[in-house]
């Protein structure tokens, strides 16, 4: 097999090619679009998930490597342009042989059989999921949350670039919906045309004239930001001489034609640029550079903080919490701390990268970028959790305010947050992070801030968030998707649960389709379903609905934790609760007596029985409360919920039986 370095030399070869910028046009149109009718759904991007496709790192890797050479826009003929094609894909796919070979050789049966050694960790291994892994973040997140990572650097901006990210956002949005309708109106055009004029190149194509018509900016300031975003002329992509070098592209998705006519090869690339280019800019200044990092610390955490506060809210949420000694000795600090009865969530956010020494394969490196990135976090998180419930301490905000435990934390889910995309971040925090969870802090959650932003969208509630890190740390490590968001997905689709003789399952990237859909349609106006056929949908308006519907918010331990467990229950057992439920419904409004339904749950060894009846609250408690102590004694579980209800279905009150351990 030929090394990686000639595979790549060949591939830059083929890239300065005369025309081959129609050939990038064709692959991008051909793999990256998504093309549906009236709403968007998950088979329309079916596509999107083949092996067969080229993946936007790979797309990048051809256009940076075109980037080097002054382009050519000849039209090739259609032969030339195909043969471009095929040359490509076959180049493309031997350099992923070859770096997958280098792995495998890394992962030798005696290496990997050796004590201690976990050839996961390699940095020959770890090369392939950082390259081909797949994207945390969505085009729309890096889009909208770019000027609010940098509102703080706003002046620096505007004094150095002549920017405004504001009109960035605004610039980058109408980019996309005008080429949408571009590409479309130049697929229609080559009906119309002889194959030797065949590009779908023109579908790429626009003016800061046309985005400033289309925007209430001004043309300067629309200029201003296509400008930044486009690599000078006087430049070349000399850096980009191996794959894991650092390549321009990325950060000049915009290529310039003529003096007012830009083309962009690449939706996603300018959404990225946007959110990840300025933070280098004013790294190169070093006057600036501190307060810079600074200004991205803070961004992580206040983001953090909101997307919490929008699911607990905001009097729950607690932002740089330190916690203290009696004598005042300060012992740690928490970036974002929730409080909901009592489950803590400890968030720790951090904004390290990793470098491009660690993509390179650099062992050392890539365990450091993840020591400053993920393990100091949860570090963190774990030293600060310990702490809480010890009455010796105290916890007080930076500005003074106290914050008191109503209750003794029983589990505290720590989270660590990252600030921007962290390539293969689920398998490296599968095979780096070294942690120790106890009785009440149960395994870390690992994610960057747009998959904190994804799952507080789609789980907005606390019941719903709390079962998901619940699940999510039951599961471990016998669930695996190349980033979070799969398991979510899985989860929205069908609770993630699995059985107890599964060791290890793995999703495919696919799994996400649905999820993609809904937060497209969410956050970027697409039509079609906002919420994914599932946990979420499918048993609205039955009983089963309005009891979680009623609980998602109370902050009642009993009712919390009967929440909990309804959501873990299977779909067969939720049917024949519905259905139970109902009937004891219909006969208290038929008779006017009390009447109960009972489930047992034995893998779990607990239960549930159900009261439905015209009864005072006193004497209905008493009923109840009786009924689950024969039952748990009978059935020898370890706790037992009892749920009273009205005759209309609403809940009168919960309770819970808990066998002292």
């Amino acid at each position: 097999m030929r090394s990686e370095q000639t595979i790549f030399d060949e591939l830059a070869t083929l890239c300065s090619s005369k025309g081959f910028i129609h050939a990038i046009a064709f692959l991008y149109f051909r793999d990256n679009i998504v093309r549906f009718n009236d709403e968007l759904k998950a088979e329309d991007m079916a596509h999107m998930f083949s092996d067969s496709r080229l993946i936007r790192t790979e797309m990048t890797t051809l256009i940076g490597l075109m980037m080097r050479a002054p382009i050519d826009f000849t039209l090739p003929t259609p032969e030339v342009v195909f043969g471009y094609i095929e040359q490509s894909e076959n180049l493309l796919n031997e350099l992923h042989r070859a770096m997958l070979e280098a792995g495998v050789q890394n992962m030798a049966l005696e290496n990997a059989t050796e004590p201690g050694v976990n050839p996961f960790t390699s940095g020959e291994v770890l090369r392939e999921p950082i390259f081909y892994g797949g994207e945390s973040a969505y085009t729309f997140q890096y889009r909208d949350l770019a000027p609010r990572k940098y509102a703080a650097d706003t002046a620096w901006l505007l004094q150095n670039k002549n920017i405004d990210l504001a009109v960035a956002r605004d610039v980058c949005r109408s980019i996309t919906s005008l080429l949408d309708k571009r590409l479309i109106g130049t697929l229609k055009s080559l009906k119309d045309k002889p194959p030797s004029e065949g590009t779908m190149l023109q579908g790429f194509a626009f003016s800061c004239d046309e985005l400033a018509a289309r925007t209430s900016h001004s043309l300067e300031s629309v200029r201003a930001v296509v400008e930044a975003f486009t690599l000078p002329d006087e430049e070349r992509n000399d850096t980009f001489t191996s794959l894991h070098a650092f390549n321009a592209a990325y950060v000049y998705p915009f290529i310039r034609r003529g003096k007012d006519e830009f083309l962009l090869l690449q939706y996603y690339g300018i959404s990225e640029a946007l959110y990840e280019t300025p933070f280098y800019w004013m790294c190169d200044d070093e006057t600036y550079a501190p307060i810079a990092l600074q200004h991205r610390g803070d961004f992580t955490e206040s983001f953090a903080g909101e997307r919490l506060a929008h699911v607990f809210g905001a009097d729950r949420v607690f932002q740089n919490v330190e916690i203290f000694k009696s004598k005042g000795e300060a012992l740690g600090e928490i970036d974002v701390l929730v409080l909901f009865g009592n489950r803590v969530i400890v968030l720790q956010a951090k904004s390290k990268k990793l470098t491009l020494t660690a993509r390179k394969g650099n062992d050392l490196q890539l365990q450091r970028d993840f020591k400053t990135a993920v393990q100091d976090a949860v570090d963190q998180a774990f030293a600060c959790a310990e702490l809480l419930g010890d009455p010796s301490v105290t916890l007080r905000c930076r500005d003074g305010k106290a914050i008191r435990l109503t209750e003794r934390p029983n589990t505290i889910f720590p989270i660590s947050v990252i600030a921007d995309h962290y390539p293969a971040l689920a398998f490296q925090a599968r095979n780096f992070l070294n942690v120790t969870p106890t009785e009440r802090i149960v395994p870390p959650l690992v994610i960057d801030v747009f998959t904190l932003d994804t799952i507080t969208e789609m789980l907005a509630s606390p019941l719903r968030l709390l079962s998901y890190l619940n699940l999510r740390a039951e599961i471990g490590d016998k669930m695996m998707g190349s980033h979070e968001t799969i398991l979510l997905s899985y989860h929205l689709k069908q609770n993630l649960w699995l059985e107890n003789n599964i060791d290890l399952m793995v999703l495919h990237d696919d799994v996400s389709s649905h999820l993609d859909v809904a937060m497209a349609v969410r956050r970027d106006g697409v039509s079609g379903v906002a919420t994914p056929d599932g946990i979420l949908t499918r048993f609205e308006g039955t009983p089963f609905a309005r009891i979680i519907a009623e609980i998602e918010d109370r902050e009642n331990l009993a009712a919390f934790d009967l929440g909990l467990m309804l959501l873990e229950l299977s779909e067969d057992t939720v049917r024949s609760l519905n259905e139970g439920i109902s009937q004891i419904i219909a006969r208290t409004m038929q008779d006017g007596g009390l009447h109960d339904i009972t489930i047992g749950i034995s893998s779990a060894s607990t239960g549930l029985t159900v009261h439905c009846s015209r009864l005072d609250d006193r004497e209905a408690e008493i009923r109840l409360r009786n009924h689950c102590e024969v039952r748990q004694d009978s059935q020898k579980a370890n706790s037992w919920f009892g749920l009273a209800i009205r005759p209309d279905g609403s809940i009168r009150f919960a309770g819970k039986l808990q066998r002292s351990q």
